[in-house]
């Protein structure tokens, strides 16, 4: 078993513009003359600490040199993100990463490539970066910093070296994963499937979203309940804003979806232990103000925009579901990358499995389509 604790030194922390200008200079002609041309990039942010998330590092990797760059000190990082747009950008988990760098900078990179999704399509069941370098090279990465505070400065040596290491493994697993997904004919899954979650990112970074206090539960509240919800999530957004706190270290969006219940059945309100004399009034203020207020201003029920699946429909989602997990397992591979079994009732209720499956993935259900969807 090999520790991971590699120098510090191999690495850049810049925080100037005029750094960061000098060492892209150094990267293009290192790029230009290395027979690898890949980069990597991975992102730190403040979420678990602050109420406004802001980017607070960009990890890079450009075939395998190293730097920091600190988005705090430098507003435009526009330089670095026309390098990376150059080359083939490999990510770990993209996700958040592309949520972030769309919303911080209105920027999507070109081409992607994400070693976790290379990962599961190659049947790996423990796919977070530390099991895979664990798994592919017996190394130990230390996790100690993941849910750190990335704002602060200046960080210290512990957080510079796992930042680092958040790239640094990425080119060795991209070529082990690339060779195999090639020997097992599925390197095109994979570029369709880096395609799709940009895609994915793009569709619902630009979607509106209304009413955001109808958080996950409260689809099974009353006007009542749901006006109570309003009026909590409204007064735990101030809290949070004028703390500078995460919203969920006020009150959790579980715990204001149970206080809804509970004051939709007549119950009542108990504010959490600890918190301060001023936000237990407020609590009882709103609950007061709700009981009081005309019920015809409570917030309605939304209406559901789908409509009930008959008997037919539910017997062709399950049978699809059988013949999607049976694929997956001769593949060894996980049924729902195949589609999920929302995605299967989606395309069963439009009746376009086109629109709802990648080309990959409705190659290897054609058969079950046609037999479910299509009998003779």
């Amino acid at each position: 078993m090999t520790q991971a604790g590699p120098p510090t030194t191999d690495h850049e922390f810049i925080d100037t513009p005029d750094h960061l200008a000098k060492w892209l200079g150094e990267m293009r002609h290192w790029l230009a003359t290395s027979p690898d041309k890949r980069c990597c990039l991975d992102t730190e942010a403040d979420s678990l600490h602050h109420y406004h998330e802001k980017l607070c590092l960009l990890q890079v990797n450009c075939a395998g040199r190293y730097a920091l760059v600190d988005p705090l000190a430098i507003a435009d990082v526009t330089p670095l993100l026309e390098l990376l747009d150059a080359h083939e950008l490999w990510f770990h988990g993209a996700d958040y990463d592309l949520t972030m760098l769309r919303r911080s900078y209105g920027w999507s990179p070109k081409v992607i490539r994400d070693t976790q999704i290379a990962a599961r399509l190659l049947g790996a069941r423990q796919f977070g970066l530390a099991a895979l370098v664990k798994n592919n090279f017996d190394i130990d990465l230390c996790k100690a910093s993941q849910k750190a505070d990335w704002s602060r400065r200046p960080l210290p040596p512990n957080m510079l070296s796992y930042a680092v290491d958040d790239v640094r493994y990425l080119l060795p697993l991209a070529d082990k994963f690339v060779a195999q997904l090639r020997d097992k004919g599925r390197e095109d899954w994979f570029h369709q499937s880096c395609l799709a979650l940009q895609d994915d990112v793009a569709a619902r970074d630009n979607a509106a979203r209304e009413d955001p206090w109808r958080v996950q539960g409260s689809g099974r509240l009353h006007p009542r309940g749901l006006a109570v919800l309003k009026a909590m999530w409204e007064w735990r957004e101030g809290i949070a804003k004028e703390r500078d706190l995460p919203c969920f270290k006020i009150m959790s969006n579980k715990q204001m979806t149970s206080y809804a219940e509970q004051f939709e059945a007549g119950h009542p309100l108990n504010p959490p232990n600890g918190w301060r004399p001023r936000w237990k009034k407020e609590f009882h203020d709103i609950a007061a103000a709700v009981a009081a207020a005309d019920p015809a201003t409570w917030p309605a029920r939304p209406k559901k925009t789908k409509g009930r699946l008959s008997d037919a429909q539910r017997d062709q989602i399950d049978k699809l579901c059988v013949h999607r997990e049976k694929v997956a397992q001769e593949l060894e591979i996980e049924p729902s990358l195949l589609g999920s079994r929302g995605t299967i009732e989606e395309l069963v209720i439009d009746g376009a499995p086109a629109n709802h499956l990648m080309e990959w993935q409705h190659a290897l259900l054609a058969s079950g389509l046609e037999q479910v969807l299509q009998p003779k």
